[in-house]
C-alpha cells in the first residue's frame, strides 16, 4: 500500500525521520493560521526551541518584536499566499532573545483542487556570512577614507614638485648642460604623473563624493559628454566612435560620464600604430539587466588577463604604454556601487570588449 504522494508507508517514515533529524536548517509546518504543526532538529539547533516548546504555538515567535509590530509575518503569509511561495532574509529571534540572521522561505500548501491548507518554513543560519559582510564593508569604507586622506594630503606637495621644477626650467633652462635639461624634463614628467595618480586614487575612493544623486539619465547623453571631453584625443587619433540608441536608467550623471570616459580613454590608447582606432558602444537588454559594450580594433590583450587588468594600479603594457593603472579599476567601482557587473573578452590582436551590466530598476 502506498500513500497518496506514492510512497509506501515505511519510505514516508523514513522521509518523515530525515527531515526531522536535520539540523543544519530549521523546518517546520504551520496551519492557515500559522500554528506550528511540525518541528525537526534545526528548530531547537538554530533557534533554540525543544519540540514541546515549539509545537502549538503561534509562528510568529521566531519574528523580532519590530517585524511582529510591523506585521512582517502576515506579510509574508500573505506574499505565499498570493506568489506560491514568499523568500527573505532577515533577522529572527531565539527562544533566549539573541537573534540570528536568516535565509527563510514560506511555501503556500495547496490541495489538489487549490485549497490553501498551510505552510512550510524553511530557514538556514546566515550570521556567519552577514557578520564577514559587515566586517568586510568596514574594512572597505576605512580604506577608502584612508585612501581619500592621503591622496588628499599628496595634492599640495606634488603640485609644489611640479611648479618648482616649472620655475627653474624658466629660469635657468638655457644655463643647464644637456644632461641636466634632460633631468629637469623626467622631473616635470615624473611630478605630472604623481598628480594624475593622486586625483585617480581621490576618484577611486571617492567616485561619487562629489556627484549628483542617482536619477533618470540617458546613457546616450552620457556618453556624447564624454565624447565632447575626449574631442582632442579623438582627433588626435583620427577614432571614430558610433553607438547604438542607448537606455534611460536610474544612475548617477557624472559617474556614467566617468565610465565612458574611461573606457573610450583605454580603446583610444591601446590602439595599433597603423590603424586608426574604431570604437563602437553597443546596448542589449535581458530580462532585468542592460548590457553595455565597448568594443575596439586595439591590440587586445590574452583572456588570461581579462580579472586581472580591472585591479588597482595594474598595466598589462606597463614599457610601451604611459598611465596609472587607475582606469579600469575606477570603472570596476563605478558599475559595482550601481549594482552591476564589469567584464572584458579580448584576443591579442584582435581588439577587445568592456562589457558592463547594469539593473533596469534602481540597485
Amino acid at each position: 500500500m502506498t500513500t497518496e504522494a506514492g510512497l509506501s508507508h515505511d519510505t514516508a517514515t523514513l522521509y518523515r525521520l530525515q527531515v526531522r533529524g536535520i539540523r543544519d536548517y530549521a523546518m517546520f509546518l504551520m496551519d492557515v493560521q500559522g500554528t506550528v504543526l511540525t518541528w525537526n532538529e534545526g528548530v531547537e539547533q538554530l533557534l533554540g526551541y525543544s519540540e514541546d516548546e515549539f509545537m502549538g504555538k503561534d509562528g510568529r515567535i521566531i519574528f523580532t518584536p519590530e517585524d511582529r509590530a510591523a506585521d512582517v509575518p502576515a506579510t509574508e503569509m500573505r506574499r505565499a499566499r498570493e506568489e506560491g511561495r514568499a523568500a527573505n532574509i532577515r533577522w529572527h529571534q531565539r527562544k533566549d532573545g539573541t537573534r540570528l540572521y536568516t535565509h527563510g522561505t514560506l511555501q503556500a500548501l495547496r490541495t489538489e483542487k487549490g485549497e490553501l491548507i498551510g505552510y512550510a518554513k524553511v530557514i538556514s543560519d546566515e550570521t556567519r556570512q552577514k557578520q564577514l559582510e559587515d566586517a568586510l564593508t568596514q574594512s572597505n569604507a576605512a580604506l577608502s577614507q584612508f585612501s581619500h586622506a592621503v591622496a588628499h594630503d599628496l595634492q599640495e606637495p606634488a603640485r609644489a614638485v611640479r611648479a618648482y621644477a616649472e620655475l627653474l626650467e624658466r629660469r635657468c633652462a638655457e644655463l643647464l648642460p644637456a644632461d641636466s635639461q634632460q633631468i629637469l624634463v623626467h622631473l616635470q614628467q615624473g611630478a605630472a604623473n604623481m598628480q594624475q595618480l593622486i586625483q585617480d586614487l581621490l576618484a577611486w575612493s571617492h567616485p561619487a563624493s562629489q556627484d549628483e544623486p542617482a536619477c533618470s539619465v540617458s546613457l546616450n547623453e552620457d556618453l556624447e559628454a564624454a565624447c565632447t571631453q575626449l574631442r582632442i584625443t579623438i582627433e588626435e587619433n583620427e577614432a571614430t566612435v558610433t553607438h547604438d540608441p542607448l537606455p534611460t536608467l536610474n544612475v548617477n550623471r557624472g559617474q556614467m560620464v566617468r565610465l565612458f570616459l574611461n573606457l573610450l580613454s583605454n580603446a583610444i590608447k591601446y590602439r595599433k600604430p597603423d590603424e586608426p582606432p574604431v570604437i563602437h558602444v553597443s546596448a542589449i537588454r535581458d530580462a532585468g539587466w542592460w548590457t553595455i559594450g565597448v568594443r575596439d580594433n586595439g591590440i587586445g590583450f590574452d583572456q588570461k588577463y581579462a580579472d586581472e587588468i580591472f585591479g588597482v594600479f595594474t598595466r598589462l603594457h606597463r614599457d610601451e604604454y604611459t598611465g596609472t593603472g587607475m582606469g579600469l579599476a575606477l570603472a570596476k567601482r563605478i558599475v559595482e556601487r550601481h549594482g552591476g557587473r564589469i567584464w572584458a573578452e579580448s584576443a591579442p590582436g584582435r581588439g577587445s570588449v568592456f562589457y558592463f551590466q547594469l539593473p533596469v530598476a534602481p540597485a
